[in-house]
C-alpha cells in the first residue's frame, strides 16, 4: 500500500538527513587541536578555572539564598 511519502526537511536546498552527514565530514577534516594550553604569564589561573568557581560561587550561593527563605518562612508560620 502507497501513501503519502512527506517530503524530508531541507535547509538550503540540502536535506536534513545530508546535513548531519556533512558536518561529520566537516569534523572529520579538521586536524587542529580544540583546545590550546598556552603557559600564562607567572602564576595566572587559568581564566577557564576561575570562571568556573564564579558559576560553583553563584549556585551555592543561590542554594544557600533559597534554604535561608525557606527557613524563615516556616519560623514565621
Amino acid at each position: 500500500m502507497l501513501g503519502n511519502i512527506p517530503e524530508r526537511p531541507t535547509v538550503s536546498g540540502i536535506a536534513m538527513k545530508d546535513v548531519g552527514v556533512q558536518k561529520r565530514k566537516d569534523i572529520a577534516g579538521c586536524n587542529e587541536p580544540e583546545l590550546t594550553f598556552a603557559l600564562q604569564s607567572g602564576n595566572a589561573p587559568d581564566p577557564r578555572l576561575v570562571e568556573f568557581v564564579r558559576l560553583l560561587a553563584r549556585h551555592a550561593a543561590r542554594r544557600w539564598y533559597e534554604q535561608a527563605n525557606k527557613e524563615q518562612g516556616s519560623k514565621r508560620s
